[in-house]
């Protein structure tokens, strides 16, 4: 195993294809399991009642057609962990960057927020980190989905050099 890895480094430092891409599907695997990991950790988070601030579509960049425009999911709310007032930014462990023509994976993934009545919402946060907090928990098939992508890079490089 040492001697393959030590050969990857030889051919990805020579510009050769199996070189290059044995290392970015290992990178790619190692922080896509990284992520998963963070997922099933978050997916247990307890909740707490919080206040939404602002919830919204924001568009971005700067050209003039929507349909050339990024927009992205922007929500701000406040909670309370023992006795301490948070802040909170992120909707989701899923950050989605959209155009014009799908903002609609926006709104479906705004759907996720566990409303309370009024401005008030059910926010999960980190029990180690209390001031990390989502609105929307990962569920199952994001997992599955993240899990699926780990793989499929270093079984396309097995199935390329070996299959």
């Amino acid at each position: 195993m040492y001697d393959y890895l030590i050969q990857m480094v030889h051919l990805a430092k020579e510009g050769e294809t199996q070189g290059v891409f044995f290392w970015f599907s290992a990178y790619t695997m190692l922080i896509l399991l990284l992520s998963l990991i963070m997922q099933i950790r978050a997916s247990t988070w307890p909740g707490v009642r919080g206040e939404m601030l602002d919830e919204r579509i924001r568009e971005f960049g700067f050209a003039f057609a929507p349909s050339d425009k990024d927009y992205r999911v922007n929500v701000e709310y406040r909670y309370t962990v023992d006795g301490k007032e948070y802040t909170g930014k992120r909707l989701s462990p899923w950050v989605f960057v959209t155009n014009n023509n799908a903002a609609f994976i926006l709104r479906k993934q705004m759907e996720g927020i566990q409303k309370l009545g009024g401005p008030a919402v059910k926010v999960f946060y980190n029990p180690k980190k209390p001031a990390k907090s989502f609105l929307i928990l990962p569920g199952r098939t994001g997992m599955v989905i993240t899990a699926l992508l780990a793989v499929t890079l270093p079984f396309f490089y097995w199935l390329k050099y070996y299959g």
